[in-house]
């Protein structure tokens, strides 16, 4: 059933679970059995690519497919399976898990011999401190930011300029963590890591500019540490640095917003029909 979902599959845990100490990262056989298929819209695939990650840290077979907003959200079974509509999601035999952290989460704690979800309830807690700071201090505004610069929406002067100020807190932030720690959450890579650089990955290829970077040298070794590991290069191919900041660009069709309007023309086109149906005798 949609959201009756079980702890991940014994099988996965079971089999990797370990009676001595958490083992560090280092490139491992994937397992046969795929854990479920992520769907995911290429032009956020970011989001996506937080478990994609996990999954190639946990030596787990992740199935992936594009979401076409425009067709697949119109599809009857579609909100059969996934009532709230978000996406990415992840099907399971189980039930889908949607929103990007959670699906992220799971995949992560699918492994119960690695530190990707910490060594400790401690380290847990810290993770998860992390992955919101993620969402609500990155994302939200990086989004408002780079979104217009994508063509995913329009650019708005006085939010982008708000959104680079935020953005320029977070860097300040991580980079004052990363002084006193090579991770985020010690001297080990986590979920934490990989979700925060996921997030970073649009800004660093488009807008952070070599000024950008420049008060932020401890923050910007890490994200090219992590990317140049194999587990994130198998994913997300090589990152290029920005060297100047593009420009917003006119949004793509399919993300435009309808004109304004055309939601109500449209509502009153189709009742007519029905109006007039109703009212023959």
């Amino acid at each position: 059933k949609p959201f009756g979902l079980k702890p991940c599959p014994l099988e996965f845990r079971s089999c990797f679970a370990s009676s001595s100490s958490l083992t560090a990262f280092s490139p491992m056989a994937p397992a046969k059995a795929s854990i479920g298929t992520l769907h995911f819209i290429e032009q956020t695939l970011y989001k996506a690519e937080k478990a994609l990650i996990a999954a190639k840290f946990n030596g787990l077979v992740l199935d992936k497919k594009a979401f076409d907003a425009q067709k697949d959200a119109k599809k009857p079974d579609f909100l059969a399976k996934n009532p709230v509509g978000k996406v990415p999601f992840l099907e399971t035999d189980m039930g889908c898990i949607f929103t990007t952290n959670a699906i992220a989460r799971y995949v992560a704690r699918c492994r119960a011999d690695t530190s990707l979800y910490g060594k400790s309830f401690d380290d847990e807690c810290q993770i998860d401190t992390w992955l919101e700071f993620c969402t609500h201090e990155i994302e939200v505004p990086l989004m408002t930011w780079v979104y217009p610069v994508m063509g995913l929406m329009d650019d708005v002067p006085k939010a982008t300029s708000e959104a680079q100020a935020d953005v320029k807190k977070a860097f300040t932030m991580l980079e004052n963590q990363l002084k006193a720690s090579e991770y985020l959450v010690g001297d080990f890579i986590t979920l934490a890591d990989i979700a925060i650089v996921c997030a970073l990955r649009e800004g660093f290829a488009l807008v952070f500019d070599p000024a950008f970077r420049k008060p932020f040298p401890k923050a910007c070794a890490w994200f090219e540490r992590c990317c140049n590991m194999p587990q994130f290069k198998s994913v997300i191919g090589d990152v290029k640095l920005c060297t100047a900041a593009q420009k917003p660009k006119p949004v793509i069709a399919a993300f435009a917003p309808p004109a304004r309007g055309a939601a109500k023309d449209a509502a009153a086109k189709d009742a007519a029909p029905k109006a007039k149906a109703k009212a023959t005798p």
